[in-house]
């Protein structure tokens, strides 16, 4: 049963009723499902960054991922990172299925993974590695 407390501020009478979750029938959910999606687009951002820092550093790798030519190797990149994405995505998801995951680790990690991705995006960067 709800507990009913009786708060009077300045002459005036509150009536305050405070649940508690068994009574409104709360369950946790696992988060796993959650942090498997986070995770799997961390790894697509990874492998996107990855992806253009390779196609700069090696000609071959630079004409694999000209898949179409009016776009050139970013539709490659963009095309690999989205397989790479739902892979994981798909790879993940049973295996985090009914689990909770500490979500600060699942965050630092994806934090970690989006970071080296975006560093991999810059031109300042994988210019280093051009021919």
């Amino acid at each position: 049963m709800a507990n009913i407390r009786v708060v009077s501020e300045g002459g005036e009478t509150i009536d305050e009723i405070a649940w508690t979750a068994q009574e409104l029938d709360i369950h946790e959910r696992p988060n796993g499902p959650a942090v498997a999606a986070i995770i799997s687009a961390a790894i697509g951002v990874f492998v996107l960054g990855l992806l253009t820092t390779l196609s700069e550093a090696n000609t071959d790798v630079h004409d694999f991922l000209d898949i179409k030519n009016r776009v050139g190797p970013l539709s490659g990149k963009t095309t690999f990172s989205v397989i790479v994405y739902l892979v994981a995505w798909s790879a993940l998801v049973p295996v985090l299925w009914r689990r909770t995951v500490p979500f600060a680790s699942a965050m630092l990690v994806a934090a970690t993974l989006v970071a080296l991705g975006l560093v991999g995006t810059f031109p300042k960067f994988f210019e280093l590695f051009a021919d």
